[in-house]
């Protein structure tokens, strides 16, 4: 039993040995899974930061074209504005034109001259006038000369 007593202090020696062995086998298996996970993070991370400035780039495009085609917008608005304007103007202003397109209408859907006469309260020769251009229109022999010489204004 002596023996056994001299030879505590080495057993335990040799059990706290192991003991610090296996706690440190066990630490260094879990620093290498945390050095592991954290290297994983940071691929992750860089991934996320490339994504992120990819998303940036993108937006920036996105928004730069939506000034653009809001600016091509307000263009197209303001060209409209003046077309509108352009044709209330013209409409405004040009009665008798509007007259003699009506006339030529009536003519081409078969009215006679009275009726151009009181629809378009024009005089009897210019309704003949009509009626007869018409007619070589649809023979193929004429055409219709404009309303306005290109130089009027």
């Amino acid at each position: 039993m002596v023996d056994n007593l001299t030879q505590l202090p080495e057993l335990l020696a040799i059990t706290t040995m192991i003991l610090v062995l296996v706690i440190f086998l066990v630490l260094n298996r879990k620093n290498k899974r945390l050095m592991q996970q954290l290297t994983e993070s940071q691929e992750q991370y860089k991934q996320l930061q490339d994504e992120q400035q990819k998303l940036q780039k993108q937006f920036v495009e996105f928004r730069a074209g939506s000034i653009n085609m809001g600016q091509k917008v307000a263009d197209i608005t303001q060209l409209n504005q003046h077309f509108d304007d352009r044709l209330n103007e013209l409409e405004n202003t040009d009665a008798d034109s509007r007259l003699y397109s009506r006339a030529n209408k009536l003519v081409q859907l078969g009215a006679g001259i009275n009726e151009l006469m009181e629809e378009c309260e024009l005089p009897k020769a210019e309704a003949e006038l009509m009626m007869s251009l018409q007619a070589k229109i649809a023979a193929g022999k004429g055409s219709m000369p404009p309303l306005r010489m290109e130089n009027e204004e």
